[in-house]
């Protein structure tokens, strides 16, 4: 069986030009390689799988649970900064003093709010993973559905402004903030991100490997011009409007392994997010074409795209 694999956000990063070359019908990576023409074109019109439905459902539900702790990180003056709700912009956040009162606006801006909403993080026990530098449900939930204020980056003197554990709390929400930013909440988002990235990449990507062909720097041999034409006809797609998306809810075409962690060493923080595995022989049978890149996001369940 062939598969379809990617790792890391709901659709990576592309490669750049490199010096093996591999063709999609065996393996390819999100954002990466796809192979000839385009058959088939399905409906334009997304439908929501069962698995989607129940995935949106049970989102609902941890809602519901991350709204409950951040009542109770509310109930200890708290910081203004410290929560908010998932449909409140955090710079549209409106400040309150415990007594009701307008507060004052901060004048130290964004920086000096974030250290605050941190410290006022590190005091409850929702937090007590994240001081390790673990993410755990708790925390996953309240940063996927907004709960949490957005964290911006900070220098070395604030960072000394933090304790230990007030730093890997800092460290793993802004990383998971990083991760959950990145995923489409919409089916209509994940294939407008898709186009957005195939015209802006592409172009310049087919020129670079165009170019290797002709000073001899990339070997016609090792399958360069299949990758260009792969290229060109999504790029093509794009153009043309012709790129469709799917929600797939059949494991023996996609299926998704979402962990959302965060790793700390001496290099900085790191983070892993979605990792998705396509059967290409049975995508190709089910939506009748080769090019296709499948996805999957904790807002819409697992798709795959077509063109």
């Amino acid at each position: 069986m062939s598969a379809i694999s990617a790792a890391g956000s709901q659709m990576g990063n592309l490669p750049p030009a490199r010096a093996t070359p591999h063709t999609t019908t065996d393996v390819f990576v999100k954002k990466a390689d796809t192979t000839a023409a385009s058959g088939f074109s399905p409906s334009s019109k997304v439908e929501l799988s069962d698995r989607a439905k129940a995935l949106m459902a049970k989102a609902e539900q941890e809602r519901a649970v991350a709204s409950q702790l951040a009542a109770h990180l509310a109930g200890g003056g708290r910081n203004s900064a410290a929560m908010i709700p998932a449909s409140t912009s955090p710079m549209a956040m409106t400040p309150w003093a415990d007594s009701g009162v307008l507060a004052k606006s901060s004048a130290s801006g964004p920086a000096s709010d974030g250290i605050a909403a941190v410290k006022e993080w590190a005091k409850s026990d929702v937090f007590r993973n994240a001081a390790k530098a673990v993410a755990d449900d708790q925390v996953r939930a309240l940063v996927r559905d907004g709960q949490l204020s957005q964290l911006p980056a900070l220098d070395d003197d604030q960072l000394n402004q933090l304790s230990e554990a007030e730093r890997n709390i800092y460290g793993t929400v802004r990383s998971l903030q990083g991760l959950y930013d990145s995923m489409p909440k919409t089916m209509d988002q994940a294939l407008a991100d898709r186009k957005k990235l195939v015209l802006e990449a592409y172009p310049d990507e087919i020129g670079r490997m165009r170019s290797g062909l002709a000073s001899g720097s990339l070997k016609k041999e090792d399958g360069w011009e299949d990758i260009i034409a792969s290229r060109e006809a999504e790029l093509a797609a794009a153009q043309q409007g012709t790129m469709k998306i799917h929600a797939v809810n059949d494991s023996n075409l996609v299926q998704s392994k979402g962990e959302f962690t965060v790793t700390h060493d001496s290099n900085g923080w790191s983070a892993s997010g979605i990792t998705v595995n396509g059967n290409a022989s049975a995508l190709q049978e089910a939506f009748g074409t080769k090019n296709m890149q499948v996805g999957s996001s904790p807002y819409t369940g697992d798709y795959v795209i077509t063109w």
